[in-house]
């Protein structure tokens, strides 16, 4: 086994993140071109709330936020995120997905994936100075998240500084934290994809991991100028010839916005002030949640 100590905290606050650079599959633009940040307000009948789109791996110096941003999460009562991952959920997130994300038994990963795949994961991990004989317990989801996690962080990206985990943090113990989803649905849509499926997840997660620095310096660059126009160019970009996939995202991505959208409308019906934080992915685009509920009358300012 390899060891895998120093990769739970990572793993784990990447949860999905290996997903966001697929989560575009239109071209519609969603938000300003000159929109100043990634962060919308939310005006309902009974509150004003706020929807921020989150990177999971940034850098130190990203930091301070814009004060748009800070200022409408001390005003908010109320943290929103996918799932929550503060220091008192790790172990039981860990433990989930140790237990789903690899093989029991005598199964192992090259019995599980093509050759052509299991070439190239055994070419992309010798890169890294690893052996594929570490990760035969691996199912193929859960390699594709380790191997992406891996590329960002060696372009000096860590999820230590990822959006979410900061608002986790300011947020622990002074604001109530609820979920979009959990962890563990987050796990089980994952786990839940047929072998054939993840087969293709992990070749073409390997196959465009050498794209990732100028991908990935792109989509930082747009979040920071509140680019909604550019960032869904990019994320299109990476998937329109991805045709193989096109089910597995919209499973993975459309039908969760919809998903999120409706408990998102639950929460606009109280009298608090929510600070909601989602993968910048699930933000735009036509079945986007921005355009999702613009579509249900919601009105929403980007800020």
């Amino acid at each position: 086994m390899c060891r895998l100590t120093g990769l739970k905290r990572n793993l784990i606050a990447f949860f999905l993140i290996v997903l966001f650079p697929f989560a575009i599959f239109c071209s519609k633009q969603i938000g300003s071109k000159n929109g100043e940040t990634f962060l919308w307000q939310i005006q309902s009948n009974t509150n004003t709330s706020y929807i921020l789109g989150s990177i999971h791996f940034l850098k130190k110096d990203m930091y301070p936020l814009n004060k748009k941003i800070e200022n409408a999460f001390e005003e908010s009562s109320v943290l929103v995120v996918e799932a929550n991952l503060s220091n008192d959920k790790i172990a039981e997130a860990i433990l989930l997905i140790m237990q789903r994300g690899m093989y029991a038994g005598d199964k192992i990963l090259k019995n599980n994936i093509s050759k052509k795949t299991y070439t190239l994961a055994e070419k992309k991990l010798k890169e890294y100075g690893m052996d594929i004989s570490n990760f035969q317990k691996f199912k193929p989801w859960f390699l594709a998240m380790t191997i992406t996690s891996f590329e960002l962080m060696k372009l000096g990206l860590d999820p230590n500084f990822g959006i979410d985990k900061y608002f986790l943090d300011k947020a622990l113990k002074k604001k109530e934290i609820l979920e979009l989803e959990g962890a563990e649905f987050q796990v089980n849509l994952l786990d839940s994809f047929s072998a054939e499926q993840q087969d293709k997840f992990l070749f073409y997660t390997l196959k465009e991991a050498s794209k990732s620095r100028k991908q990935v310096g792109g989509m930082v660059k747009a979040w920071s100028e509140g680019n909604a126009f550019e960032m869904e160019k990019i994320l299109y970009e990476s998937i329109q010839n991805l045709p193989e996939l096109k089910d597995f995202y919209r499973k993975l991505i459309d039908d969760r916005n919809e998903k999120m959208v409706e408990k998102i409308e639950s929460f606009l019906k109280t009298k608090k002030k929510f600070f909601i934080v989602v993968g910048a992915g699930h933000l735009i685009g036509k079945n986007g949640i921005i355009q999702l509920l613009r579509n249900r009358g919601v009105n929403l300012t980007q800020l």
